[in-house]
């Protein structure tokens, strides 16, 4: 492009340069004429007595027009009534055969047109008609100084555009030269590298560029480790969850059978009608405690309400039940009551958030109040807790898997989440 825009810049130049020159000759070239055409009206009137050169006397020369040759601008030239030239300021060595400009250059110049014609002066003597004289406009001393101007010029121009080409081209390859270690860099990200880093580029243009690069790349490796390390807890939250089903179900459920199992026999081994009615109450007060600690573990494992009644009434009873069991902490909380059709996904999302927010005051906060607002627009549902707990430096990175668990599930539904000293506000 910038060898384009020079080459059209000296093009125009060059255009213009001849263009002009052309005027200033074809101008400098009438004037000459005009004047020349004038001296001779003049010198025809002073010698129009004397006749001794016209009987072929060819020495004489009434004109002296070869004391004329330094006016390179105009060929004078005269006939005599015969047609024969007898007369020229031109010699027949005179010319520019060693520095003629080229014809192409010559017809740039555009000066064979209107106003360089030739002038003829008829010549009488005594009302005799003795010859002619022929002015004839040369412009071609003019146009090769011209010409000469111009290729200096151009070759100036030439050694300026070779430069500036250079210029360019050093500047550019020094300024792009990083580029092929970004694309690098680029690539081992690509392929999961994360560790590499861009240095610090001395060209300006890269600087902003390699910075960013570099937090980019701390930010995906702080993210794949946070993701490694959330894969792991998750792994051991699903071992630890299974292993306290099992011990449950081992301890609590496994009692309760055994005690309906000796039940059961004295039912069937009694004699005595009450001591079999006492054994049946023992086996259905068992059994109802059975019921409820499945229903519990069912809650634990998916809270029934909330495909049955919905997020908003689900919450509502999550509430109630963290107030029954954290007597001491006053809870409030601002829930829209018809918050419509979820997708799934979103509505145990809220829930699970709101559980695990409640649940990690109820651990780690020393809370004395709490306030849950849940409310919703045409694109998202808001949730805002607050809660005068002792708070913790949210610029450090828990171990925990509650807040990343938090911010994984938000992110994966293009959520946002943001943490405050105080305040957990997500959407």
């Amino acid at each position: 492009m910038i060898t384009g825009l020079l080459l059209l810049l000296l093009s125009a130049s060059a255009f213009f340069i001849v263009k002009n020159a052309s005027e200033d000759v074809r101008a400098e070239v009438t004037s000459t004429a005009n004047l020349a055409l004038h001296l001779l009206d003049a010198e025809i009137l002073q010698h129009s007595s004397d006749f001794g050169w016209i009987n072929n006397a060819e020495s004489n020369s009434i004109f002296r027009l070869q004391n004329l040759g330094n006016i390179r601008h105009l060929k004078i030239e005269f006939y005599d009534m015969n047609g024969k030239l007898r007369e020229s300021n031109r010699s027949k060595q005179q010319g520019l055969e060693n520095n003629a400009p080229p014809k192409w250059f010559t017809n740039a110049m555009g000066l064979s047109g209107a106003g360089l014609s030739k002038h003829t002066r008829k010549i009488m003597l005594s009302g005799r008609y003795v010859g002619q004289l022929v002015i004839t406009p040369d412009p071609s001393y003019e146009i090769a100084e011209v010409w000469g101007d111009t290729i200096w010029i151009l070759g100036l121009a030439a050694i300026f555009f070779v430069l500036i080409n250079m210029l360019v081209y050093f500047a550019v390859r020094y300024t792009f030269k990083p580029v092929d270690r970004i694309v690098e860099a680029l690539t081992q990200m690509q392929h999961g590298l994360f560790s590499n880093r861009l240095p610090d580029f001395k060209q300006v243009e890269l600087q902003e560029i390699g910075q960013k690069f570099n937090a980019m790349a701390d930010t995906l490796q702080k993210s794949t480790q946070n993701n490694h390390r959330l894969t792991q807890q998750v792994i051991r939250l699903q071992e630890d969850e299974r292993k306290n089903l099992a011990r449950e179900i081992h301890d609590e459920i496994g009692q309760y059978l055994t005690a309906i199992h000796m039940d059961a026999s004295a039912i069937l081994n009694g004699k005595k009608l009450s001591g079999a009615k006492e054994s049946a109450k023992a086996i259905s007060d068992v059994t109802r405690q059975m019921m409820d600690m499945v229903r519990e573990i069912l809650q634990r494992l998916r809270p029934r309400v909330l495909d049955e009644l919905g997020l908003g009434l689900a919450l509502d009873e999550l509430m109630h039940q963290w107030r029954h069991r954290s007597r001491n902490v006053r809870l409030t909380h601002n829930i829209t009551k018809d918050l419509g059709v979820l997708d799934e996904a979103v509505s145990i999302t809220a829930y699970r958030v709101v559980q695990e927010c409640l649940t990690n005051i109820v651990k780690h906060a020393n809370a004395r109040q709490v306030a849950v607002s849940v409310t919703q627009d045409a694109q998202y549902i808001y949730i805002k807790i607050e809660d005068d707990g002792v708070g913790f430096d949210t610029t450090l990175a828990t171990q925990g898997y509650g807040l990343a668990g938090m911010s994984e599930r938000i992110q994966g539904l293009m959520g946002h989440m943001n943490l405050d000293d105080k305040r957990i506000v997500s959407r």
